[in-house]
């Protein structure tokens, strides 16, 4: 059996590697968990001029879009694998639901990896917020149809399509995501009863809507009053603004960790922050935290709802500077409930959230489809 991953531009003719975050992480483990069963992978990509890139396993192929530009070049690539794939024994994923194209007589299924239209409106009026608000949510439902099975990273999205349309409980999947190391008893004892020095981390891309600019300032005041050490890992356009905040403050650091990092630099911290105003599914970043043995300190915004208790295995609280501002004081300064609701956020995800509990949902469903 073949399987086609169509998305966009991840690697190049070469087969090396362009980009990677969250998405291109997830085709990567999709494509080892498929490999392991003994069937062969494409990815399919838009390309300036066509290639294939063939290694064991996984051949890529990039496809020339002509004049389509943007998400329409999902046309061109799905033409392509009707002409190249085996209807009756291939799989088609679709890598997000924006590239989902209506495939007929084809078994596909599309991931929807969080709703990220929720994002925080420029215009304050709520007449003016209407409208557009309409027409995201139109643009959003165009992506599903019938034939598709879609796999969901949470239950939020899929309680939003119910407040639209029935939904075929059959053809929808909810599979969290995962982590892929978690701390053992010892070290999470070890890593809590070394408190001289609390440790913070904000593993967030440095945007807006990730609640960089309004969490900054609360970090700001909290090590003038408090023993903390604080780490921003990430980049973009607000890394200035950090920078000119801190400047060069020696209880804060700003750096950059790739995505076979993330379990042992949440390691070495006690607490996660995830300030985001938006666009999340079962976050990547929470799930590796909890799993690191942190307390999240978390928004409740999209699936992160899905994952904590409010002071039962974290802090799950609207994204506003006074509730967040609290929670950070109360934390650092109780640090014993911090370590036991650190402690139940572990045990929350071990099972949940397992890369084992992923593999074994997605064959699952694949199985479903043969």
């Amino acid at each position: 059996m073949n399987i086609y991953i169509i998305y966009r531009a991840m690697f190049n003719d070469d087969g090396t590697m362009n980009t990677i975050g969250g998405i291109e992480n997830y085709i990567l483990n999709l494509i080892d968990l498929f490999k392991r069963q003994g069937w062969s992978c494409h990815i399919v990509q838009p390309a300036s001029s066509e290639f294939t890139h063939k290694e064991k396993d996984l051949t890529i192929h990039g496809v020339n879009t002509g004049i389509l530009r943007g998400n329409l070049k999902k046309f061109a690539l799905t033409k392509w694998v009707k002409n190249n794939a085996d209807r009756r024994n291939d799989i088609v994923i679709f890598a997000t639901d924006t590239y989902s194209v209506n495939m007929r007589g084809f078994k596909t299924i599309a991931i929807q990896h969080g709703i990220s239209w929720d994002k925080p409106k420029k215009n304050k009026n709520k007449f003016l917020q209407f409208p557009g608000s309409l027409v995201n949510q139109i643009k959003y439902l165009s992506y599903i149809n019938s034939n598709t099975t879609l796999v969901c990273v949470d239950h939020n999205f899929v309680n939003w399509y119910r407040t639209w349309f029935n939904t075929d409980n059959n053809k929808v999947k909810v599979i969290y995501n995962f982590y892929q190391e978690k701390i053992t008893e010892i070290d999470f004892e070890k890593k809590w009863s070394e408190l001289n020095d609390i440790k913070i981390i904000i593993a967030r891309r440095f945007v807006d809507y990730r609640g960089i600019g309004f969490i900054a300032p609360i970090i700001k005041k909290l090590i003038e009053s408090h023993n903390v050490s604080i780490t921003f890992a990430g980049s973009g356009p607000l890394e200035s603004y950090l920078h000119k905040l801190f400047n060069d403050n020696p209880k804060v650091s700003i750096i950059k960790y790739g995505p076979n990092e993330s379990y042992s630099i949440h390691k070495d911290h006690h607490i996660a922050i995830i300030p985001t105003l938006g666009s999340e599914g079962t976050s990547l970043s929470m799930i590796e935290a909890m799993a690191a043995g942190c307390l999240v300190i978390s928004s409740n915004v999209g699936g992160l709802s899905n994952l904590l208790i409010n002071k039962y295995n974290g802090w799950l609280i609207m994204p506003s500077e006074k509730q967040f501002e609290y929670a950070l004081m109360q934390s650092v300064t109780h640090l014993a409930a911090s370590k036991s609701l650190a402690q139940n956020g572990l045990q929350t995800i071990s099972t949940a959230s397992s890369q084992e509990a992923w593999g074994e949902a997605w064959l699952s469903t694949i199985k479903e489809l043969i």
